[in-house]
């Protein structure tokens, strides 16, 4: 049986190594060595800033070919192009953008439509440069694979994709996230981040699409109620943010809510499990990977209802419309106020989160590897 070559391109691994779409190439990359089992030769092809693959230990039936020149400008319509007529694949994966010039086959994960959804947050030149490459890659794919069924109802209805060729293939969970029982480890996290104060985590980018000004709205209505909590802003700060931090002063919280940066992998799970409340108030998302590993901590979750969030959080969380202010605020008083209300949602959180696997996800991406390299072969054949 033939060995096939399968080129993976990944987008954002330097400039947004703990995003959502570093972390599912990652987890796509690291569950292939588990289920490959020499039947196909794999090269993931990314840019040199990329610290998290320089000492990737792979197999050797995973490559690392680091691209040169590896600007964001280059690496697509030069860089990859160079190497895929040197070195030739018989199939490319992309996230997001292909080659306008791509000299072999290819899939395309397109994770979400913010762009479209959202037009607002993004600076001009990257949203003409997103509209325009991701549309014309998404033409010429054999495949596409999305990550919820509402990016895939966007890519149909905007793009005009026959129903056929965009499948969704759901994000799982790395087992890191779990929930944490020793009392040592939960007190330590709180005191290194909230100074043994309760506390509600938001976990993911600080900036406008997440909603975090009404979030911010909405907290200064729980703390007026009495309620004793901290609010923690876990991520990183990116493009339009500066009205949070000016809401957060104008309502008087720079004490009550604090921005902890990025936190790493080793301490992010023990602070979503020691959150009393995870909430995530997001205007758009194409899955939403912060939700689902709160509820794999077993941490009681409130969560915008719109796009692609009622997928992940089920009946597991409560889910209220990100606009409505005051129904945040609500929901959160109501989550902080009952233990047994949030006893219940821990456990059913816990059963949700088990309903999604990294590996699953990996199995079904080689299924789609192997589907249109199957019909390509007939078809030439």
């Amino acid at each position: 049986m033939k060995k096939f070559k399968i080129g993976l391109h990944p987008l954002w691994l330097d400039t947004d190594p703990n995003g959502g779409v570093a972390t599912y190439w990652c987890e796509l990359i690291r569950h292939f060595e588990e289920l490959n089992a020499g039947r196909r030769h794999f090269t993931v092809y990314y840019p040199e800033a990329a610290e998290r693959f320089r000492n990737w230990a792979c197999s050797q039936e995973i490559e690392l070919r680091p691209m040169w020149p590896s600007s964001r400008w280059l690496e697509i319509p030069i860089s990859l192009p160079i190497e895929l007529y040197r070195r030739p694949v018989d199939l490319l994966h992309v996230q997001s953008l292909a080659p306008p010039m791509c000299p072999v086959n290819y899939v395309q994960t397109i994770n979400d439509l913010a762009w479209i959804t959202n037009p607002e947050v993004f600076p001009p030149l990257l949203r003409w440069r997103l509209s325009t490459m991701c549309r014309w890659s998404s033409k010429r794919a054999l495949k596409i694979i999305t990550v919820s069924q509402f990016t895939r109802r966007m890519l149909l209805e905007h793009y005009g994709l026959p129903e056929e060729k965009v499948v969704v293939i759901y994000h799982g969970v790395n087992q890191i996230y779990r929930p944490v029982r020793d009392p040592r480890h939960l007190e330590g996290i709180k005191r290194k981040f909230a100074a043994n104060c309760p506390f509600v985590l938001y976990v993911g980018k600080i900036q406008a699409r997440k909603n975090l000004v009404r979030l911010v709205q909405a907290f200064k209505a729980v703390t007026e109620r009495g309620m004793p909590h901290k609010l923690l802003l876990a991520g990183k700060r990116t493009y339009l943010s500066d009205d949070i931090f000016a809401e957060i002063a104008k309502l008087g919280l720079t004490e009550r809510v604090q921005h902890v940066g990025e936190v790493p992998a080793e301490d992010l799970h023990l602070l979503f499990a020691a959150a009393e409340l995870f909430v995530f108030p997001s205007l758009s998302e194409g899955f939403g990977i912060p939700p689902l590993e709160a509820m794999a901590c077993g941490t009681p979750v409130v969560a915008s209802n719109a796009t692609s969030l009622p997928e992940v959080v089920g009946d597991a969380g409560l889910t209220v419309n990100p606009y409505d202010t005051a129904a945040l605020a609500d929901a959160m008083c109501a989550v902080l106020a009952s233990e047994e209300l949030r006893r219940r949602l821990s456990e059913k959180a816990l059963r949700r989160a088990a309903l999604f696997s990294n590996r699953r996800m990996a199995e079904q991406t080689l299924d789609v590897y192997e589907g249109v390299l199957v019909a390509k072969a007939t078809a030439s054949s």
